[in-house]
């Protein structure tokens, strides 16, 4: 097929979520993906399926998105390894539960109730394996954690079922605009041709945007990540400490998945990441220091999943503003994954030129000038 209504460049979660509601809504839609589908950070984040300590103007999309999570063997045949263990995280000083203290009070003014500041009691009864100090913090209880490689094969393989076609290995190297079609030509010397094109690159959406005159203020990281050898369960919700770079989980094989945003080193011409050991010295300590359970844990894997940050650290979900038809759904900062299922059904509507159903204002280019 070298025709469709939608061309979706990236398909990773977001393009695989994005071209399912487009599917289902009865488009024709080709997902093209230079390498294979979701390799990059859309398998190889934490994993997190969180509300917790969002920016508030998310909130509204990741509380219908929590929504979604509990559903998704009814939306994709598959529950995604989903386990709504809660999310909490810890304030070590007073000086850190005052400010989670203030934003709970903020985000209750603006009509969110998902976060519930809880005192140091609370904290020890549900994370009782941590060892440092603790003045209390806040927890969302229905939070938790799930299975990104799975999550990306599950919504791409209902993509395929729903009609989508998928072009793997397929590498965009020019956008042109005839007319109202697109035409998009890619490395192996073919052309496909549609009336939208739906950029969902990631790390590579500035890339993708400049080769229509789009300029995105993206920029492509590498965050660290590790896993430990199998040690005995000790942990169940998901946690962050307030002022400290850490997510920290327990998985159900037993090993410990420890993540929290080190920076690796990045080489974008050859598209590769090297983890460095300053970061993962700095991760480990930290681990270290508010759980001594894990002095004697052996880490086995570290890898680095390349991400699109944003500036404000919100995404982009938004038309261009240079050109009709064209349309941008990336730069989620590190924290898409939660986000994802509903994210498509919005960016479906957005494509469709229908209003969606939750504001997307707030992610517009039209924020940037």
């Amino acid at each position: 097929m070298t025709r469709a209504e939608v061309i979706i460049i990236g398909a990773g979660l977001m393009g695989a979520a994005t071209a399912l509601n487009l599917a289902r809504a009865g488009k024709k839609v080709l997902l093209l993906e230079k390498e294979v589908s979701g390799i990059h950070a859309s398998s190889v984040n934490a994993g997190g399926v969180r509300r917790l300590n969002r920016a508030f103007a998310e909130v509204p999309i990741s509380a219908a998105a929590g929504e979604m999570w509990p559903q998704l063997l009814k939306i994709v045949g598959d529950d995604c390894g989903f386990h709504p263990v809660g999310q909490v995280r810890i304030a070590p000083g007073e000086k850190e539960l005052a400010q989670l203290a203030s934003r709970v009070e903020k985000g209750q003014a603006l009509g969110f109730a998902h976060e519930e500041l809880i005192d140091e009691g609370e904290v020890r009864r549900l994370v009782p394996a941590y060892g440092g100090t603790c003045h209390g913090g806040i927890v969302t209880r229905t939070d938790g954690h799930a299975d990104p490689a799975r999550t990306v094969r599950a919504f791409r393989r209902a993509a395929v079922q729903a009609g989508v076609r998928t072009e793997a290995r397929c590498q965009v190297m020019s956008i042109t605009r005839t007319g109202e079609r697109f035409g998009v030509a890619t490395l192996d010397g073919r052309t496909f041709h549609s009336e939208v094109i739906v950029n969902c690159a990631g790390g590579w959406g500035k890339r993708v945007a400049a080769l229509i005159g789009d300029r995105l203020p993206i920029e492509p990281v590498a965050l660290t990540m590790m896993v430990t050898a199998r040690i005995r369960p000790f942990l169940i919700p998901v946690v962050g400490i307030h002022g400290h770079k850490l997510s920290f989980k327990q998985t159900g094989n037993g090993t410990v998945v420890i993540g929290g945003g080190h920076l690796a080193s990045l080489n974008m011409a050859s598209e590769k990441s090297v983890v460095l050991i300053s970061a993962i010295k700095k991760s480990a300590s930290t681990v270290c220091d508010h759980f001594p359970i894990m002095h004697k844990s052996v880490i086995v894997r570290t890898w680095a999943g390349i991400e699109g940050m944003v500036p404000d650290g919100l995404p982009i979900v938004s038309e261009s503003l240079n050109l009709q038809g064209l349309f941008h759904v990336c730069g989620f900062s590190a924290h898409g994954y939660q986000l994802s299922p509903m994210i498509g059904c919005l960016a479906a509507d957005l494509v469709q030129g229908k209003k969606p159903e939750l504001s997307l204002d707030a992610f517009s280019l039209r924020r940037f000038g």
